[in-house]
């Protein structure tokens, strides 16, 4: 009986060996795996946009033309393997309102502070530290408007106010793996966001612009933990 029963013993232990091994199997996780952290800066070229509302009087046809911006990002995500990445990215695209045509424009200026997903694609080239990589990513930003003075002659707004909207980008590049843990990336990024309308008080004095359409080149420097 005694002998049955270390026999049974022994083989609930071989049994639950091979199942904490074949879970620990499981759950290794590949050696390209892991949290990564960016740091992105570089110039940012708006499309002229438009503005969609000033006050009461509806749509007007008005082109906005802005100087050359500024784009910055930072992003915290994690590596599935050397291929697919997923993280979530804030930062800053923001560039100054150059002429509006009918307009007289005081030091104004638009500001997206994107909160973005994105998914990362990469494709390490064999026997060299080049990787290229594409993206997509999805979310919404916090847009500010800021102006000294903003007027179109009868109506004159003045401060900064801001409205939340869908934003999304693509982007590639390519990226120059020094070590293991330390790249370079080099990359094209387009962002977008939905039209966003800011509200003056007292009278709630509506001011609406075409939703911002940016193409960044940007280099960022990228940690792999």
């Amino acid at each position: 009986m005694k002998y049955q029963y270390m026999t049974g013993v022994a083989a609930l232990s071989l049994g639950l060996g091979a199942a904490v091994a074949q879970a620990q199997e499981y759950y290794y996780l590949p050696p390209d795996a892991g949290p990564t952290f960016r740091l992105g800066i570089g110039p940012s070229f708006f499309e002229d946009g438009r503005i969609t509302q000033f006050g009461p009087a509806g749509p007007v046809p008005s082109k906005v033309d802005y100087d050359t911006g500024l784009a910055f990002d930072a992003a915290l995500g994690w590596d599935f393997n050397r291929y697919v990445a997923l993280d979530f990215e804030t930062g800053f695209i923001g560039a100054k309102i150059n002429n509006v045509p009918g307009f007289s424009s005081d030091n104004s200026r638009l500001y997206n502070v994107p909160f973005l997903a994105n998914v990362t694609l990469s494709c390490p080239i064999p026997h060299t530290n080049l990787v290229p990589y594409v993206g997509a990513g999805v979310g919404g930003a916090d847009v500010v408007f800021d102006t000294d003075s903003f007027s179109d002659g009868p109506d004159t707004v003045v401060g900064s106010e801001n409205d939340v909207v869908f934003a999304g980008q693509v982007f590639a590049g390519l990226r120059f793996q020094f070590t293991r843990h330390l790249s370079l990336d080099v990359g094209y990024k387009y962002f977008a966001t939905a039209d966003p309308t800011f509200t003056y008080p007292p009278d709630s004095f509506n001011v609406g612009f075409r939703g911002a359409r940016t193409h960044s080149v940007l280099a960022a420097l990228r940690f792999d933990f």
